[in-house]
């Protein structure tokens, strides 16, 4: 169904009340994820409260929306005292068709869930949570953090999955089948798209690698970093890396060492995001558990050919249109694949192609918020 058909222009706007995140110092797929898909609802007349907290010294937008105050951990945000109390009083003045957590939005998750169903508002939530391989040690502790969040996602009328095997293991966890609708992550096809790039100019680089994520163990960087060197390739190849997490010291130690690996930092706008993945030969992404990567798709969106892990949904969505390699063992999966795509210009060019085409054919932005407006409607207070 068509946006066109979703909203009639004599209807009353459609009212959401978004709890999402803000892209702070650090950078996250679920900011950008926040980011791209409230922007797009409201381009199409759907008017949206955003709720989100304040990330480090990053102040939240002042159009429609509300800065809650909260403690940002590892894998958590703690809403502070009071954080409820501001979120009802909200809601009250804005008075929304639906509530939309994007989970998680902090340890309240639930609690808004809850809040929404008093108030006979219907809740949806965005599940992000990583799933790992089918037999990994790191998809069995995945799958006890899913029944953890049972009770929480127990509350929300509608569950969106981004994947059937993500929707398998919900319902694994004990949620009715019924409530949870599959609709993947998606990339802004229109931005993201192929062209030249300054930043390959500046760094005159001949071949380069790059990787674009958070820097935290389960996606290993350091173990990329020490594949990329032992290929004993020359100085004009590079592998840059856009990030920050716990392992950014690491990371640092081995730059300094070596000048061919180069840390670019956070890049939170999305002209430099673009910029960067341009710049790349090769797109690598080794993780241990996904759910499916915003920068992956970001990536195929700009025509790069990837490399990917089976972690999560990322193996099905490159698919043909790259070089997917198991989650265990890394190696000698990774170094062989990297080798491949060095000594072939003709397959990257075949490859990014079909990355490209991949992105707009199964996962543009455009039809993933017409299906996320459909859902709205069909829950409408």
């Amino acid at each position: 169904m068509a946006v066109s058909e979703v909203l009639q222009p004599d209807a009353e706007p459609l009212r959401v009340a978004w709890f999402g995140h803000l892209q702070g110092p650090h950078g996250n797929g679920l900011a950008a994820y926040s980011r791209q898909t409230v922007a797009a609802l409201r381009s199409r007349g759907v008017e949206v409260l955003f709720f989100a907290h304040r990330e480090g010294g990053v102040a939240i937008p002042s159009r429609q929306s509300v800065e809650l105050r909260g403690l940002h951990l590892k894998t958590v945000t703690v809403s502070l005292p009071g954080s409820l109390d501001r979120i009802e009083a909200e809601l009250s003045t804005f008075r929304p068709h639906l509530v939309h957590v994007s989970v998680s939005f902090s340890l309240l998750d639930g609690a808004v869930a809850s809040l929404a169903r008093h108030r006979n508002i219907p809740a949806v939530a965005t599940v992000h949570l990583p799933y790992g391989s089918l037999h990994s040690a790191r998809a069995r502790v995945l799958r006890e953090l899913y029944r953890f969040q049972a009770w929480r996602l127990a509350r929300f009328d509608s569950i969106v999955a981004l994947s059937d095997a993500q929707r398998a293991l919900l319902i694994e966890s004990g949620r009715d089948p019924a409530r949870i609708v599959v609709i993947s992550n998606a990339v802004d096809t229109d931005r993201f798209r192929p062209g030249r790039s300054h930043l390959r100019d500046d760094v005159n680089g001949r071949f380069i690698v790059v990787y674009m994520g958070r820097l935290d163990p389960e996606k290993r960087v350091p173990h990329l970093v020490r594949s990329f060197l032992s290929r004993g390739w020359g100085d004009d190849h590079l592998l840059l890396i856009a990030g920050a997490g716990t392992q950014r010291r690491q990371l640092q130690h081995l730059a300094a060492e070596h000048r061919q690996v180069r840390l670019l930092g956070v890049i939170t706008d999305e002209e430099g995001r673009v910029d960067l993945l341009r710049a790349a030969d090769v797109f690598v992404l080794p993780s241990t558990a996904e759910g499916l990567s915003l920068a992956l798709l970001e990536a195929m969106s700009v025509g790069r050919p990837v490399i990917a892990t089976d972690a999560g949904e990322d193996g099905s969505v490159v698919g043909e249109a790259g070089v997917v390699i198991p989650v265990s063992p890394l190696e000698p999966a990774l170094s062989q694949a990297l080798d491949h795509l060095h000594g072939d210009a003709s397959l990257r060019r075949r490859l990014g192609r079909g990355a490209r085409a991949r992105a707009l054919e199964s996962y543009s932005l455009r039809a993933n918020v017409d299906r996320l407006v459909e859902l709205y409607r069909s829950r409408r207070q």
